[in-house]
């Protein structure tokens, strides 16, 4: 899954991603950081309301760089 990429780069590099994903039946798209994968969920910090969302792997619709990112390397 393409999405992978994205949640694996956020989390081992801290870095921000843009993400589309259902909550509550809701649509939503923020920029947050991956704290946590695993084989069904992941914990996100949505970085707006400086809160922790743990969602299903499935309710993450799409993953991009965050604005101005375009991984390229590490962050210094």
């Amino acid at each position: 899954m393409r999405m992978n990429r994205f949640l694996q780069y956020s989390l081992e590099h801290s870095r921000p991603i843009r993400a589309v994903y259902l909550y509550n039946g809701e649509l939503f798209q923020k920029t947050v950081i991956v704290l946590k994968v695993d084989d069904e969920e992941v914990s996100l910090h949505i970085r707006a309301n400086r809160k922790t969302l743990v969602l299903s792997q499935r309710d993450i619709l799409s993953c991009d760089y965050a604005r101005g990112d375009h991984g390229e390397g590490e962050c210094g």
